[in-house]
């Protein structure tokens, strides 16, 4: 038995089809084929089991697969730990992001990390909205999400990153456009326009609002959508502070006084099931240590 065994175990384990695991191993599927036989013979158990152009798990199988990943996992983190050292990590890290973090922290943080760190690694940026990251990150599609966190998916880990204060936009010429800030009960008088609520940001706004009756349509997917509504028209919009609010040259920004500052979160999530390389408990380590922006 020697490592390229175990690593093409866990492959085709994963994948469960012996054309497809070869193809991504970059070896012939009788080298496959080869390599798992003399894996069963040596120890002396059926590994796998055909069905049709698909194999499976045999439960032989199946235990030593949670085994060989535990495994796995330990040596790639021994492997991060000496590398780090050495500032000679490589790789690509595959990231899924919502929009409205690109441009300014996770563009900052990047650049931190690979001029200050380790500019050996690539990687690749993905955008889309929570909805979408999070089924990319459990196939390990993505390495690594950032976004809201979604419940009922005990397979993810979610770490808090940054928040996204809550706020009010109004146009210059609405009556509130004179004030700073206001609290939640100023807004009684006016239907708030804000996120769907099938979204995780819409259920985080209503969360502030419903405890304060405060009347809202929940009808938008972003804070361009808002925004450019609230600009035109006489409405009062909550969205998150994003960099999106700025192209609006008649749009006010009031806090919310008593909201907290922390209301919205943003977060990295992975994969506990998912293969995690080196490069990757890296890049996640770094950003709890150094980018990490919290109140």
């Amino acid at each position: 038995m020697n490592l390229s065994q175990l690593y093409y175990f866990k492959k085709l384990a994963e994948l469960q089809h012996y054309t497809k695991a070869a193809k991504e191993l970059y070896i012939s599927q009788p080298s496959l084929s080869d390599s798992m036989s003399s894996l069963e013979k040596e120890l002396g158990v059926t590994l796998f089991q055909k069905e049709g152009r698909t194999t499976r798990l045999t439960k032989y199988g199946s235990e030593f697969y949670e085994h060989v990943t535990a495994a796995l996992r330990e040596l790639e983190h021994g492997i991060a730990v000496v590398k780090r050292h050495s500032g000679q990590i490589g790789g690509t890290v595959d990231i899924g992001c919502i929009p409205t973090l690109l441009g300014d922290y996770l563009a900052g943080a990047l650049n931190n990390y690979t001029t200050f760190h380790n500019p050996m690694t690539k990687f690749s940026v993905y955008q889309g909205v929570t909805l979408d990251i999070i089924p990319r990150v459990k196939s390990g599609q993505y390495d690594l999400g950032f976004c809201s966190k979604v419940e009922n998916e005990p397979d993810l880990v979610f770490v808090p990153i940054t928040t996204q204060e809550l706020i009010i936009v109004v146009n210059k010429e609405h009556p509130l456009a004179r004030q700073k800030g206001v609290y939640l009960k100023e807004l009684k008088p006016y239907m708030v326009t804000t996120y769907r609520l099938d979204i995780p940001i819409g259920q985080v706004v209503q969360k502030q609002l419903k405890p304060n009756e405060i009347e809202a349509s929940y009808l938008y997917d972003s804070e361009i959508t808002i925004c450019g509504l609230v600009s035109r028209k006489p409405m009062v919009g909550l969205v998150a502070r994003t960099p999106y609010q700025k192209q609006f040259d008649n749009l006010v920004e009031l806090e919310l006084l008593d909201v907290p500052k922390d209301a919205r979160l943003v977060y990295m999530v992975y994969s506990k099931k998912n293969f995690i390389t080196s490069a990757v408990e890296a890049f996640a380590d770094y950003m709890v240590a150094n980018e990490m922006d919290l109140p």
